[in-house]
């Protein structure tokens, strides 16, 4: 990823990334997921959407389950995914329902993905607003 389109990423609001996350998601873009996620919660999306491959062979699911302390296998899931994303052929219809704040340092975002109620969470981080599954978590 470019330095510029970077630091760009770095002033998104949290609505803007909803938005390029499904864009890029489905375009098998994953650096560009990666850089608008914590790092935990991008590992848990390669986890969700590698869990079907990984079903079916059982070579994947090894790599999938090293993604942490296996930058190679990483990689190689990276690969795998991006390119079987690309072929699902998906651009689903995102609508924002409602944006929550929660304090300055998270959000939460509930929307419509082709009709489903869903919501994602976002938590403030040192290099701008991320994509973080544990920020709609009650801390105490």
């Amino acid at each position: 990823m470019s330095e510029d389109k970077l630091m760009s990423q770095q002033s998104l609001k949290p609505e803007e990334i909803l938005h390029l996350y499904y864009t890029s998601l489905y375009r098998g873009e994953l650096t560009t997921v990666n850089a608008l996620m914590t790092e935990e919660s991008y590992r848990m999306t390669l986890e969700t959407f590698g869990l079907r491959l990984s079903l079916r062979d059982a070579e994947f699911k090894l790599k999938l389950k090293n993604i942490k302390e296996d930058p190679e296998a990483l990689s190689e899931v990276e690969k795998v995914l991006s390119n079987e994303l690309v072929e699902r052929k998906l651009s689903p219809q995102i609508m924002i329902n409602t944006i929550v704040k929660n304090g300055d340092q998270r959000q939460t975002i509930a929307y419509t993905e082709e009709g489903k109620v869903k919501k994602l969470y976002f938590s403030k981080e040192e290099n701008g607003w991320k994509i973080n599954y544990y920020a709609g978590r009650k801390v105490g």
